[in-house]
């Protein structure tokens, strides 16, 4: 049942749905952008996995990204009661991005493997995956904002958790913005940063907490 104000184009069930046809599509996508062996690769196996490790770990990175982002997704959307233009009008750039991804982590892991013979395409490679994955970040917690500003969620929703979510996203998404700047230094150190997402994330979440609780006790 949708909800009796939706309006025409803004369902929420159908939104949701498309959304994770077109998350779905894109993870099963990465697999297929993995370097594949020629026959005579076949002699040397493991050197040629060994060469293309990048791009394992390239996909391995991306995968865990879109699942998260579609987790998010489906959690903000199991808590709105209706949508709005502007909600709908941001699932653009997200499910953009959402498509390009597989491409942009084919073209990292490639010019990763010949990272030596092409430094300046691994740079800008680098740049274009984490500058991919930083703006479907911000999408998603823009999104959450849009979603408590204009209060489209149900009257039981959990406010403070869905904004400490709207912060842990968009402060990820900074912090991908900022290792996409920072391949103009050193490409080779802004995949090691990536493993300090999670860090980042959890760190987010506990300094909104401890304001949040600093705030209601003065």
């Amino acid at each position: 049942m949708t909800s009796p104000e939706s309006r025409p184009g803004l369902t929420r069930e159908r939104v949701s749905a498309f959304a994770d046809a077109i998350l779905a599509i894109a993870i099963t996508l990465l697999a297929l952008e993995l370097p594949r062996p020629e026959a005579e690769d076949f002699r040397d196996l493991s050197g040629f996995l060994g060469g293309h490790v990048s791009a394992f770990v390239a996909f391995a990175v991306a995968f865990l990204m879109l699942w998260s982002i579609w987790r998010v997704h489906h959690s903000l959307f199991d808590q709105l009661d209706r949508l709005s233009p502007a909600v709908l009008l941001l699932h653009l750039p997200m499910l953009l991005l959402v498509v390009l991804l597989p491409y942009a982590t084919s073209i990292f892991g490639e010019a990763s493997a010949l990272a030596e013979d092409a430094a300046a395409g691994h740079a800008l490679a680098v740049a274009m995956f984490a500058g991919t994955e930083a703006v479907l970040l911000l999408c998603q917690g823009f999104m959450i904002v849009l979603a408590l500003r204009q209060r489209l969620h149900r009257p039981d929703t959990d406010v403070d958790r869905l904004a400490t979510n709207a912060w842990v996203y968009l402060g990820i998404g900074i912090f991908w913005v900022l290792t996409a700047v920072m391949t103009a230094w050193s490409a080779e150190l802004v995949p090691f940063l990536w493993l300090a997402t999670p860090l980042v994330g959890v760190g987010i979440a506990r300094a909104v907490r401890i304001r949040r609780t600093l705030a209601a006790r003065s």
